[in-house]
């Protein structure tokens, strides 16, 4: 669903029908419109009602594009995100993030960084950083046996 939140299937329906009434009814509302107008004598006051006609034809014309826009978000699968890794290996560094109040008084937070171990402390397997699989908050499982290990935490 991408950026906005997910949606029952009910809330869907009812915002569906809503649509479609709004459009039925801006339609219906045009053409008592065109009636109106068609009967309207050409010495009546003010302008001639010809003019307004396309209000509600706009209108319904609004509705169904509207329609067509929230079907088509529906539909559309959002972009593909696999959770199923976890966390991954980084530097989160706060040095680089202004803020006012940490200018101010001259204080600046750490950098942290996440450490994983060369070799697992199990097998002994070299643990390459881009095939670590972490399972947890600072927790990494050795590709090879499948031990999990605690990241290192560096403070910078």
């Amino acid at each position: 669903m991408g950026l906005h939140t997910s949606a029952s299937i009910g809330g869907r329906i009812i915002v569906v029908l809503f649509l479609i009434i709004w459009i039925a009814i801006a339609i219906t509302m045009g053409f008592f419109f065109i009636d109106f107008a068609n009967d309207w004598p050409e010495w009546g006051p003010g302008p001639h009602p010809s003019i307004f006609t396309w209000i509600p034809f706009a209108m319904a014309g609004f509705g169904f594009v509207l329609l067509i826009l929230l079907i088509v978000g529906w539909v559309r699968k959002p972009g593909k995100t696999d959770s199923s890794q976890g966390y991954t290996q980084g530097a989160i560094s706060y040095d680089d993030i202004p803020s006012s109040s940490t200018q101010a008084s001259g204080y600046r937070e750490p950098s942290v960084s996440y450490q994983i171990q060369p070799f697992c402390g199990q097998c002994g397997a070299r643990i390459d950083s881009e095939l670590v699989e972490w399972v947890g908050p600072l927790k990494y499982k050795c590709p090879s046996c499948g031990h999990i290990h605690k990241a290192e935490t560096t403070y910078l």
